[in-house]
């Protein structure tokens, strides 16, 4: 679906109850940023949900992300991390 604002289509959507979580460059009054934002309903409007951040900060959070995600892979199966 086609979302106002983004630069390209969203990199990564996850259906939720309330809407869809919708992550992606934006752009707003000539201001690019990275956002992660509830969109409600089918995912056609943005709601105030969600947590921009500036693109070059991106790396960072994708670095984190993955140090989060093999901690997690290496932990006990079952202990819910």
């Amino acid at each position: 679906m086609a979302r106002p604002g983004f630069t390209a289509p969203p990199v990564w959507e996850l259906a939720k109850r309330e809407g869809v979580l919708v992550a992606g460059e934006r752009e707003y009054k000539a201001v690019r940023f990275f956002e992660v934002r509830l969109w409600a309903g089918e995912g056609d409007k943005p709601t105030g949900k969600g947590v921009t951040l500036p693109c070059d900060a991106v790396r960072s959070l994708a670095d984190a992300l993955l140090a989060y995600a093999a901690q997690r892979d290496a932990s006990a199966p079952g202990t819910g991390f």
